[in-house]
């Protein structure tokens, strides 16, 4: 008799800590991902941003007719995009700049910056995160800029 007593308070209690658990479980896992994708991001946007420091001087002036930005502005985004292409996640913004003018090939840059940014939601466990994190997820920006360094 004293066995099944026991076996029922082993029970109430699990009950009562699982959702505890199931709570823990879920930030775990949400913000696991979210560093998985920061450091992936980071990647995407330092690999962009170095491509675009070590550009030669030519190419940082050279200038397609009608478009505002340089060629190497554009391929140094297109790096980032296709780094972040691969991800199951919600749209990827890419901005490149330069500092302190405009990448427009009239001025050699002294800065070049690239940042990432997206939004970060948990659709595994959304429950229970909505609850810390709201329906829009967590904002995630990675920010990289450089020295121009062009030859």
């Amino acid at each position: 008799m004293r066995g099944r007593r026991q076996y029922g308070v082993a029970t109430l209690e699990m009950l009562l800590v699982l959702p505890v658990l199931l709570v823990f479980l879920a930030g775990l896992v949400f913000f696991g991902r979210y560093f998985t994708y920061y450091s992936m991001a980071q990647k995407a946007a330092h690999d962009g941003a170095r491509y675009l420091a070590t550009v030669s001087r030519r190419e940082m002036k050279t200038q397609l007719s009608g478009a505002t930005q340089v060629p190497a502005m554009l391929l140094a985004q297109s790096i980032a995009q296709q780094e972040m292409a691969g991800l199951q996640a919600g749209p990827v913004a890419v901005v490149v700049e330069c500092a302190p003018s405009p990448c427009t090939g009239w001025v050699l840059p002294e800065k070049v910056r690239v940042v990432v940014q997206m939004q970060v939601t948990d659709q595994l466990f959304a429950p229970f995160s909505d609850l810390f994190v709201g329906d829009q997820g967590l904002l995630l920006q990675a920010d990289v800029s450089m020295l121009y360094v062009g030859q």
